[in-house]
């Protein structure tokens, strides 16, 4: 798989940018790759419009972007699926709504655009994420996969960062209350439709969903709370596997070195 393009450099901005700013960057991109407003090439601007998007999703999230300024997107891997980003990933529909009008939904529900998967199988706000799998990919020769061999995979895990605790925080310093939330994480809003309200619950843009603000972020996670750690399993790999092929080790076969099941990809 090719490797994927820095999400900063997606968006055009530095890497120092702020929250302001990703969005700025963020709406003049959405506008200009819009499917609807490039008739010529609309393939091409889906996948911009896409591309785009999973690069505000992982920036605009102090968690996310925490995890991928120290460990690149190995660190937000684990958010998105087998297939890597979808639209079912993407959990900033408002800020699409500001930029496109609050009929986004309408425009979009139904019609096979590039928001039907998301818009036609969610409802947002009330539906949990579904869960995520882990998953690694293991080379190995074509001798190696003609006679089978026994191979150590390094499973990557986060863990609480030691140094903070998990509060994410500088040591002698403490998280403050977000205040915009009340330290819920979430807002609501609510918006009048025919003779209805719709009340829509999303993270809190102010924290980003944490619930509280951090002034001077832990040196060692970045203040994301989470380090990245590595957990070694043995893995029987057995004869004649094809290249692609998936090996499903449960977390009651790993000696207790794993807390839930993962696949293991066979890369010949």
């Amino acid at each position: 798989m090719p490797d994927k393009r820095d999400y900063y450099e997606t968006l055009g901005i530095a890497r120092t940018a702020s929250k302001e700013e990703i969005k700025s960057a963020y709406r003049t991109l959405a506008k200009k790759f819009h499917p609807d407003l490039n008739k010529d090439n609309p393939k091409l601007a889906e996948e911009k419009f896409k591309e785009i998007s999973e690069a505000y999703e992982v920036l605009i999230d102090d968690n996310k972007r925490a995890k991928y300024d120290q460990y690149g997107h190995a660190g937000v891997a684990s958010d998105f699926g087998k297939e890597g980003f979808t639209w079912r990933d993407f959990s900033h529909v408002s800020d699409l709504e500001d930029i496109f009008g609050h009929d986004i939904f309408s425009d979009f529900f139904g019609r096979g655009s590039i928001f039907s998967d998301f818009f036609g199988t969610r409802r947002w706000g009330f539906e949990q994420p579904e869960q995520r799998v882990k998953r690694v990919q293991v080379e190995i020769t074509l001798e190696q996969a003609y006679r089978g061999i026994s191979t150590e995979v390094a499973i990557p895990r986060m863990d609480v960062c030691a140094e903070c605790g998990g509060t994410g925080a500088a040591r002698g310093t403490t998280p403050k209350v977000c205040t915009y939330c009340r330290g819920k994480g979430e807002i609501q809003q609510e918006q009048l439709q025919g003779f209805g309200r719709i009340i829509k619950i999303g993270a809190c843009h102010v924290c980003g969903g944490r619930g509280n603000i951090i002034d001077l972020p832990c040196p060692s996670c970045h203040g994301c709370g989470e380090v990245q750690k590595l957990d070694k399993i043995t893995v029987k790999i057995p004869q004649g596997v094809d290249n692609g092929s998936t090996l499903r080790i449960t977390a009651d076969k790993a000696s207790g070195k794993l807390k839930e099941d993962i696949y293991v990809i066979i890369s010949v």
